[in-house]
Order: structure tokens, then sequence, then C-alpha cells
């Protein structure tokens, strides 16, 4: 993502979040992050700063996985990715 900032984060089954990024940050460059927290079901979530797309949601998993995060302020894309 160019020049843009994002936040991720996890929510459990009863939408607390558990994990992840409190504010924006910066999403330009690539960012592997390994995100910890007890086994139970998830769903990912994600929000571009600016952008006017709505914030995705991914899920429900309860397992490990990977995502991505791509594209611009207002064309971005949240996938899940193999690991």
């Amino acid at each position: 993502m160019f020049l843009c900032r994002c936040r991720i984060w996890i929510e459990d089954s009863n939408g607390y979040r558990i994990a992840g990024d409190d504010s924006y940050r910066d999403c330009s460059a690539r960012i592997d992050e390994n995100i910890s927290f007890p086994d139970q079901m998830y769903t990912a979530h994600a929000k571009v700063e600016g952008s006017f797309e709505k914030e995705k949601v991914r899920g429900p998993f309860n397992e490990n996985t990977c995502f991505s995060i791509h594209g611009s302020v207002d064309k971005w894309k949240f996938d899940q990715t193999s690991c």
C-alpha cells in the first residue's frame, strides 16, 4: 500500500478485541507480524485511514492463518493468504 495508514485487529466470538492494533500505523512497507492469543474462534478486521471503503472482516477462524492488506486508500483488499 502506497502512503497508507491502516490498522488490523482480532476480535473474539463476542466481538471483543483480543489482539492487534489500537491505532493506525504506516502500511506502505511490507510488515510481517505475528499476533498471539489463546486458541478460540476469532475474526480478523482491517481498516485503512481516510478510505471511503468500509472495514473488512474475515472469518470466523479457529486456527493459525495469514493475511495480506494491499492496494491504495480507496481500493484496498484484505485477503487470507498461505503462511
